[in-house]
């Protein structure tokens, strides 16, 4: 495909998501499909709008709330992601008896592993916004019975939690700071929550260690800062150490993980980049010719088998003293 072909697609296909589109009657623009392979890391996205990336902290209004529930299941599928969490399970130190919370629980996956390490005598939470994760999350709790797990579901605000303080032993949270509006009230209530003693454990994706890699760097660095920039927190994971010390936690860890990825189709549509390449160019932050020539480029090296892009971030470890 030429770059002026390129070019008139995104002006007839009409990409423009502004704030003002996001907000009309209330309703997000519409997500778009996912198709899996066999193999976790043959996943496909197909047509998800940019509130997949960006208005997780809006999944109820959104036109279909259940994309957002694939999204996630397809993410947690890969191996990058069943790295993450096992390497969080282990840094949870669960003991049978505890009591244990998921923040942004999304389907309740973690929180029901999380239930069978406490076992009957322990507690396990998970919290979300979403009335539609919640749902999601009982559904499947009860849909598996066979693994006695118990964990409990509520819907509430990571900001504005309902426990008393000291609630729990261990409290972990996977990509929902990146989401929140108030990220650093977020954490001030995990610590809030958590017991003395008690293992706080977060993972987040850190958008400057977000890499695609073109022979028009220039080009590639300025989508890099832009999609970061468009979600509300999209660097908070390097933050994290710091964030963490500044509440007063003990024996804080920042464990960078990197996730390399082969896939062009995953990336482009993961993070919806004709659509940011659009809005960078109506922002006039890179030249459309210029923007059409780079998106090309990277199509090309996907034909050619040499696409390559990393994402990294860091799962950040605290105790409460």
């Amino acid at each position: 495909m030429k770059s002026a072909v390129v070019a008139r697609e995104f002006e007839e296909r009409g990409w423009k998501f502004g704030a003002g589109q996001s907000e009309r009657n209330g309703v997000l623009p519409p997500t778009r499909r996912k198709r899996c392979g066999r193999n976790a890391n043959e996943c496909r996205f197909e047509d998800m709008s940019e509130s997949l990336r960006r208005e997780f902290d809006a999944v109820d209004r959104t036109t279909d709330p259940n994309d957002f529930v694939k999204y996630l299941d397809t993410t947690r599928a890969t191996n990058f992601f069943q790295q993450i969490k096992r390497h969080m399970l282990e840094l949870l130190e669960l003991r049978a008896g505890e009591s244990a919370a998921d923040l942004g629980c999304g389907t309740g996956e973690d929180a029901r592993a999380m239930a069978e390490r406490l076992g009957p005598r322990g507690r396990a939470v998970g919290v979300d916004l979403s009335a539609t994760m919640i749902a999601k999350a009982r559904e499947r709790r009860e849909a598996d019975r066979a693994r006695e797990s118990g964990a409990e579901f509520l819907q509430a605000d990571v900001q504005r939690l309902p426990f008393v303080d000291e609630s729990f032993d261990a409290i972990r949270a996977e990509r929902v700071l990146q989401h929140t509006p108030d990220a650093d009230a977020a954490i001030r209530e995990m610590v809030r929550v958590a017991k003395r003693g008690g293992r706080i454990v977060i993972w987040e994706g850190d958008l400057d260690l977000f890499i695609i890699d073109a022979e028009d760097y220039e080009t590639s660095r300025a989508m890099q800062r832009f999609i970061c920039d468009g979600f509300r927190h999209g660097d908070i994971g390097h933050r994290l150490y710091r964030r963490f010390l500044e509440c007063g936690l003990e024996d804080v860890r920042a464990i960078p993980l990197v996730g390399r990825f082969t896939d062009f189709k995953l990336i482009e549509n993961a993070f919806d980049l004709p659509a940011a390449v659009e809005r960078a160019v109506g922002q006039k932050l890179i030249d459309r010719e210029r923007a059409a020539r780079w998106l090309e480029s990277l199509r090309q090296a996907a034909r050619a088998e040499r696409f390559f892009s990393a994402i990294g971030g860091f799962i950040t470890f605290g105790r409460k003293g």
